[in-house]
């Protein structure tokens, strides 16, 4: 059966609640995009049968040549599901997500269970309120999606995940037909709901293993941790060059050209790419750095994900997520702990959203620049090519292309004290003033 399904899998979302970073699939884990990965797994499971539904841009991403690669027209999933439609029609298709990060069990276990018998749809096992659809449930019947039921009202303790198997894709591209033009951002949804109501056996399988997903520019951070949780010893490139006084604790991996400069320490589990350089006093610890960056000296790098050709002097940046060409003037600070050391919120299309997390630094996008001695507080994040000015101390986003600036007065007088070199004898003109 498995030779016969075709895996469709969709990334061709939009990433508008990922800002201030871009297209989330094109985001490199250890120099792998993401899209790329999510390939490699589903190979790696057995499937070889793979069409990959994208946005305008991400194909030079796909490093995989074998797979099928359809452009998204329109919004939405179901959007996402149509424009496939003439390579799954008549045909067993599962549908997968591309932004979800499970274990390998989940797709094994599909193997398995994909036949004749009836659609199949993947239910998360959860002790805790998630806000989104839960399952309505008949035995293994899944009778109805409920969306966001509210704490205390869930119909089971089995969330909605989208990874779903259909028998014959043209029932389900019948479906969605019918309402992508009523409401385009919910077809899907509403494609399911009217299929289980007009009789479409559905089953759930149950899942309650790793389930990460990349919606938010600061779960890039847990992405980041799975991610360098699969470092499982110390590599270090032949052409790269660490000093004799650097110190390298745990699993850490250096690429080609990388240099580590007099009495850094490095922390693993710990990833830097390519021609990066490390210099003298630095402290990086449980981090991915892109290539061709500098980390200049004295800086302190902790738990943060740094992308391609970044420039750090004196920094200190906790929990951060940095894209692109993004320079930090010396002394600038990435403050990632609330004084009361309480939870971190974060703004995402006008609204306020709980990260769940105490320690949350900057999310800074692609070609930025922070002025010298600029402290950004938790949580914030810096537009696309934006410009934070020396000594602002920065407690609200700031958009694409902006420039912000404090408004300094200098009061200028003469000097009362003539300065002279002999230091005593001005202290004690001071003493006697």
């Amino acid at each position: 059966m498995i030779e016969e399904i075709t895996i469709l899998l969709l990334a061709g979302g939009k990433s508008t609640r990922f800002w201030p970073l871009t297209n989330k699939m094109r985001m490199k884990f250890t120099n792998i995009s993401l899209i790329t990965h999510q390939i490699n797994f589903l190979n790696k499971a057995g499937f070889k049968n793979i069409t990959v539904v994208v946005s305008e841009g991400l194909k030079p991403y796909i490093e995989d040549r074998n797979v099928r690669i359809v452009l998204q027209k329109g919004v939405g999933m179901g959007a996402a599901v149509l424009s496939a439609a003439e390579y799954i029609q008549n045909h067993p298709v599962l549908v997968v997500i591309a932004d979800d990060i499970v274990e390998l069990s989940l797709f094994q276990k599909l193997n398995q269970v994909c036949d004749s018998s009836g659609h199949i749809m993947v239910g998360y096992k959860t002790s805790h309120y998630f806000p989104g659809g839960y399952l309505v449930l008949d035995g293994q019947r899944i009778a109805k999606i409920h969306e966001k039921p509210g704490k205390g009202n869930e119909p089971s303790n089995y969330v909605y995940m989208s990874s779903n198997f259909f028998t014959d894709a043209s029932l389900l591209l019948t479906y969605l037909e019918k309402f992508k033009d009523e409401n385009p951002n919910n077809s899907y949804e509403l494609a399911l709901s009217n299929m289980m109501s007009q009789g479409e056996r559905f089953n759930m399988m149950e899942y309650s293993g790793i389930w990460l997903t990349l919606k938010y520019p600061w779960q890039t951070l847990r992405v980041m941790d799975y991610y360098l949780g699969k470092i499982k010893r110390k590599k270090i490139s032949a052409s790269a060059q660490v000093h004799k006084t650097a110190t390298i604790i745990g699993n850490v991996v250096l690429e080609k050209g990388v240099r580590v400069m007099e009495n850094a320490k490095l922390v693993g589990p710990l990833y830097i790419d390519e021609n990066t350089i490390i210099g003298n006093h630095v402290l990086v610890r449980e981090s991915m750095i892109g290539r061709n960056c500098v980390v200049g000296y004295n800086c302190d790098v902790t738990r943060s994900y740094i992308s391609n050709n970044c420039w750090f002097h004196s920094n200190y940046v906790g929990d951060s997520v940095i894209a692109d060409n993004v320079a930090m003037g010396a002394g600038a600070v990435l403050a990632n702990l609330r004084l009361d050391e309480g939870e971190i919120l974060s703004s995402v299309n006008d609204e306020k959203i709980h990260t769940r997390l105490k320690k949350l630094g900057a999310m800074i996008g692609d070609c930025a620049r922070i002025g010298i001695g600029a402290q950004l507080m938790p949580g914030i994040k810096v537009g696309v090519h934006s410009v934070i000015g020396p000594g602002v101390i920065l407690a609200e986003d700031v958009g694409d292309e902006q420039t912000c600036f404090i408004e300094q007065k200098l009061t200028l007088v003469k000097n009362k004290y003539t300065t002279s070199s002999d230091r005593e004898s001005f202290r004690q003109k001071l003493k006697s003033a």
